[in-house]
């Protein structure tokens, strides 16, 4: 059955697409990891914050492919930076319950958001923690600034609905996914919540503010 493929981080390190320009089998869609997008996210996180140096990467990804990817490109990333990195991975809502204690118990002082769907989910309980525990920390999607995370860069979820649709009109007039390139959606935004930085003592610099596509105050 053919299938379209909204949200993945990884289209082909999951298996689905033999390659994002020819996926070759009976699926296509959007593969939310471009190369750089966590480096990015890690780049932004210690702009926010200068003295973050211990960052907590919470990966909720399914599968190995996302994972991997992102825990390799965050540090690359972290090396350039001068900071640490550690991983916490998390397969269910206690499990996310028991790495952020993790992060907590480990004296982390800084939070990235893999992509995964068990992360958006539950975003609440991230938001919560990360602003409990005076963390900056960038996530996976907007939804989370919305929701009263301090800052995410990422694309709207909402277009690659509206995409998903063109993909399936076109699989609806004969075309096989196979032949449909995977797309990574773009572009990506910067918003960033200055509420929530004020709630965790911090100020956000000026420069960045004048960056973001959407400040929420």
């Amino acid at each position: 059955m053919p299938m379209v493929i909204i949200t993945c981080p990884g289209m082909v390190s999951n298996g689905f697409a033999a390659s994002l320009e020819r996926p070759g089998g009976h699926y296509t869609g959007m593969d939310e990891l471009p190369p750089g997008v966590t480096q990015k996210r890690l780049q932004l996180l210690k702009r926010s914050a200068l003295s973050v140096s211990r960052v907590a990467l919470l990966s909720t990804t399914p599968g190995r492919g996302g994972h991997e990817t992102q825990l390799a490109e965050a540090e690359r990333a972290a090396r350039e930076l001068g900071i640490s990195v550690k991983a916490y991975r998390a397969g269910s809502i206690g499990e996310i319950t028991t790495a952020l204690a993790a992060m907590r118990s480990d004296q982390m002082d800084g939070l990235v958001n893999f992509q995964g769907g068990l992360s958006l989910a539950n975003r609440q309980m991230i938001i919560d923690f990360a602003a409990a525990h005076r963390l900056p920390a960038v996530y996976q999607s907007l939804f989370f600034v919305e929701s009263g995370g301090l800052m995410a860069w990422a694309p709207d979820q909402r277009d690659q609905y509206r995409l998903g649709a063109r993909y399936a009109d076109q699989i609806l007039k004969g075309r096989k996914p196979g032949d449909i390139p995977v797309q990574h959606p773009e572009p990506y935004r910067l918003h960033v919540n200055k509420s929530a930085a004020a709630a965790i003592g911090l100020t956000l610099p000026a420069d960045l503010v004048a960056e973001a596509d959407k400040v929420l105050s």
